[in-house]
């Protein structure tokens, strides 16, 4: 369209068993629409599918094909459900309008018609729809973009240098995107270092800085910076880089090769859980604050445990624990314990447990688990 060439009118479809109504809707909208009509209620259907109109005027009385029956078509079409209907009316029974707009209709103008207070209706009505019309695709447009930015997200924090020995874990979030990282790489020596994070939030927004902290992670792992050094520049940018309100809760494992002393440390986290060969459970609790908080002082100081053969260690985000079951209760981590002690390996499936239960599985926070077992070769599930 040349700069100088008018947009194309919009169409407005009259459906009323009466021609002279016809004639009077299109001598008062046609300077400003373009006017279809029929006169029957089925023809009146196909048109507004075909020709999907700004708005529709609908007469109630009609042989065969009412108005209401039309209306009620036209809503139950995915293509024209949306197109608003007034309706033309000269009846007066009671409760009339109130059957239109629980139909669907948007409003009633009754006759005889005024060709003034038509138009203004009229008008009103598509300025309307089209205001809708137009946050729709902004919608569209924003949850594409916003799609397309969780992808990215999710791109930048995966490495090739993910080690997925003796580990194997879990993550449901209802986003693309989820503000639970897990980054696992061994170092040159053959350490192997496990860093599980919870963003403040959950989903996209919650996952912007996960990047961040996988590249400092996988950067540091190559270089053989001391673990205990990389948690403390984590933190660190983490302060200087993030928003006040912006923090990450984590827990950290570090396993020397060969030894069966491993250091663990929580930044603000639920325990890491320990379950040994006996059955009994061993918590570690936080001592430090969530990285991002607050610069590091003194150092974070690991606690340290002993792995054998055939025990585990869970790592996990706040969300499994602070599920809400349909009793009204979160499942805690006494819960959790009970669900491992069923299934020690099957984080997968702990979790689908875990949102089986959930009083509200739609308002679940982001969830992960992650099991560490010696000496055994797992892949992420």
């Amino acid at each position: 369209m040349n700069a100088s060439e008018e947009p194309p009118r919009q169409k407005v479809l009259v459906i009323d068993d009466s021609p002279e109504i016809i004639d009077l809707v299109a001598g008062a909208l046609g300077g400003e629409y373009q006017v279809l009509a029929t006169t029957r209620g089925e023809k009146g259907v196909q048109l507004a599918h075909d020709a999907l109109p700004a708005l529709i005027l609908l007469d109630v009385m009609m042989p065969g094909m009412d108005g209401y029956q039309v209306c009620e078509s036209l809503k139950a079409d995915e293509a024209t459900r949306h197109i608003p209907v007034i309706f033309i009316t000269g009846t007066d029974a009671e409760g009339a309008e109130e059957k239109g707009f629980a139909l669907g209709a948007v409003d009633y103008v009754t006759k005889p018609l005024d060709p003034a207070t038509l138009v203004a209706r009229v008008r009103t009505q598509v300025e309307l729809a089209n205001t809708r019309q137009a946050l729709r695709e902004a919608n569209r447009q924003l949850e594409h973009e916003r799609t397309m930015i969780a992808q990215t997200i999710m791109a930048m924090r995966k490495s090739p240098a993910f080690c997925s020995s003796q580990l194997v874990y879990a993550s449901k979030s209802h986003d693309a995107a989820s503000g639970d990282v897990v980054l696992s790489a061994r170092s040159p020596n053959g350490d192997h270092r496990i860093l599980l994070g919870d963003f403040t939030g959950h989903g996209l927004p919650a996952a912007i800085g996960s990047p961040l902290v996988a590249h400092l992670f996988y950067d540091a792992a190559a270089r053989g910076i001391p673990f205990g050094e990389t948690l403390e520049m984590i933190n660190d940018v983490l302060e200087e880089r993030l928003p006040t309100n912006i923090f990450m809760a984590a827990v950290a494992a570090y396993l020397p090769k060969g030894a069966a002393d491993i250091q663990v440390w929580n930044f603000g986290a639920p325990p890491l859980l320990h379950l040994a060969a006996d059955g009994s459970w061993t918590e570690f609790a936080s001592r430090e604050l969530p990285m991002g908080v607050a610069e590091s002082g003194e150092p974070a100081q690991p606690q340290t445990l002993t792995l054998a053969a055939g025990e585990r260690l869970y790592l996990m985000s706040d969300g499994p624990i602070e599920a809400v079951c349909r009793d009204g209760q979160m499942l805690g981590v006494d819960g959790l314990k009970a669900m491992l002690e069923k299934a020690p390996d099957a984080v997968e499936a702990v979790l689908t447990e875990i949102a089986d239960r959930a009083e509200r599985p739609e308002a679940l926070d982001d969830m992960t688990l992650l099991r560490i077992a010696r000496d055994e070769e797992e892949n992420h599930v």
